[in-house]
Formats: C-alpha cells, structure tokens, sequence
C-alpha cells in the first residue's frame, strides 16, 4: 500500500513538475533593462514595446534604464542574473557586433552570452548637412566635394563604433575621400554643430534629425533604410545614391540570457511577434521616425549570426581599433 502510494506522488509529480511551473510562467512583472539613458531611440522603442507586451504576458513590464560604458553595464547586469525570462535586455546591433571589438577585455560573447527573443524595430540614419555650409544637393555632389578638399570636411560621430562613425567611415572608403571625425557625446550636440556649420556633414537617427530636415534647417542626402520613407519620400536610399554595399541596418532586439527555459523563450518570442506586428506598433514606430522591423521567431537565429558577422566584418573594414 505504501509503495502504491509513493508510485502515484512520483507520477503525479512527473506530470505537474517541470510543466506546471513551465505553465506558470509569467508570474510575475517583467523588466527590460535598456542599457543607455532614457531618451534616445533604444529606450523609446522599449517603451514603445513595453505596454502592448504586458497586455499579451498578463504581466506589468517594467522598464529600467541601466547606462555605462557603451551599454556594457546593462549588458552585465542582465547576465549576472537569474536566466528565468523575468529580465530581459533591450539591445543595438552595435552592442551585439561592435562592442566585443572595442572592448575585449569585458570578455562579451553575444551569441553565447544571450537567446534573441524577437527583433523590436530599426532606427535609418539620414546623412544630412547644412544646405548652406554644405551647398551640396546629391551624395555624389559631397562625395566629389570630399574629392577634392584632402581633409577639407569634417564628419560627426558619437564616437568610436556609433553609428554615425561606421557608416561614415564606410562611405568615406567606399568612395575614396576623407573627412575628419569630430566625436560628441549625442545626437542634439551634433546635430547643432551642423546646422552651425562646425561640421560639414552627419549620419543621424531619423528620430533626431527628421525634423530639422522637414524645416529646412538641414538636408537630408541620402537615408539608410532598403526603402525610401513616406516621412521623406524625395530622399533616395543609399542604394539609389550608388552605394548598395553600405547596406546597413540599424536594429535593435530583446534578449534573454542564455539558459532561459526554451518554453519561456518560446512564449516571449511569440508574444513579442505579435506586438511588432500590430497595425497600433508600427503606425508608432513610423511617427517616431523607426520601422516596426520584424524577423519570424523561427529565423531570429540565423539572422543574428548573418548581422552580426556583417558589421563585425564593417567595423574591422575601417579599422576600428579597441577602447582598452
């Protein structure tokens, strides 16, 4: 008798262990950590995810900003955690391919470290110049501008491996001139040198720089997006402009650190398909300046390997050399 009935609590466990607690699962509030300052498009976007992901999890989802060093910071902190899909990182293809060059000692593996949970969206960049300082109307035109002024533009950056310093420095290889990088802290510092006529010329956020081209106050030359935007349907692609190999997309994703249950990873994956695909998503993506940029749950691994090794291999082009 007594062996009948530890049989059947074996059974009964065996059935509603790992399952049930899988079943479980969101019990509790989420929490994206950001690894930047609130603000700027990684943090807007997580936000922008944020409301319609807890509505679909049955759970609050807390965002938290943790900035330092690139982003490594969060980046840390959400590893040093519990690998349980109840914090999870919002990142930038450059923190996943470009800081582990930058920075070798911080030891960053983001395809070992990390699970990709879903694609959030992508921010183009707009190549812009002060119509005036710059009177260039066409890439070509600054291209052949750059041509013939050895040294003569200059170019802002974010610093070392932004994304205004990899596109610029790509353009500048590809098209055989150089410029001078003069490296700010963001977008607001840059974006006001080049409507001052400090610098001659910048690849920014569309969420930052859409505005001063709407008004006049910039031009924009060229944007990185495969398609023109219906924000700025007169500015041609890089592609249009004759440059197809600097075909870069900017992208951010949620992460799960590696050892999540697949269960949970799975339910996240999901849930977070169906946020970036709702019509209410990607209508505010596009009048923030973003696209609600989706990859299938099924192809979310071979497209981080693909992109990763993409602008890993654009970052060592220009010679990008490491911070430590």
């Amino acid at each position: 008798m007594v062996f009948h009935k530890i049989l059947a609590a074996c059974v009964a466990a065996a059935a509603f262990g790992s399952p049930a607690l899988a079943d479980t699962w969101p019990s509790k509030p989420i929490t994206l950590v950001v690894p930047f300052s609130a603000g700027g498009p990684t943090d807007f976007i997580a936000r922008l995810v944020a409301e319609p992901l807890a509505r679909e999890l049955g759970q609050q989802v807390i965002v938290q900003n943790k900035p330092g060093a690139s982003g490594n910071v969060g980046y840390q902190s959400v590893l040093n955690g519990p690998a349980d899909g109840y914090t999870l990182m919002h990142n930038t293809v450059a923190m996943q391919a470009i800081n582990p060059l930058m920075y070798p000692s911080a030891k960053m593996h983001p395809l070992q470290d990390y699970v990709p949970i879903g694609t959030t969206g992508a921010m183009p960049n707009l190549l812009v110049v002060n119509p005036e300082r710059t009177p260039v109307k066409t890439l070509a035109e600054l291209v052949e501008r750059g041509r013939g002024m050895k040294n003569g533009l200059s170019y802002a950056t974010f610093g070392p491996g932004s994304s205004p310093h990899v596109y610029g420095a790509s353009l500048q290889k590809l098209a055989g001139f150089q410029a001078v990088g003069v490296a700010y802290k963001g977008s607001a510092n840059a974006v006001t040198d080049v409507i001052g006529g400090q610098v001659d010329f910048l690849f920014d956020s569309m969420s930052t720089s859409l505005g001063q081209v709407q008004s006049g106050r910039l031009k924009a030359l060229a944007i990185t997006s495969a398609q023109r935007s219906p924000m700025l349907p007169d500015v041609p692609t890089l592609k249009e402009a004759g440059y197809p190999s600097l075909d870069l997309k900017f992208w951010f994703s949620l992460q799960a650190p590696a050892g999540t249950p697949p269960e949970t990873v799975q339910k996240l994956r999901e849930a977070v398909a169906r946020v970036v695909a709702s019509d209410a998503y990607r209508k505010a993506m596009q009048e923030r300046g973003a696209e609600a940029f989706q990859v299938a749950p099924a192809e979310l691994d071979g497209f981080f390997k693909r992109e990763t090794a993409q602008w890993t291999e654009a970052a060592q082009t220009i010679g990008l050399k490491s911070e430590q």
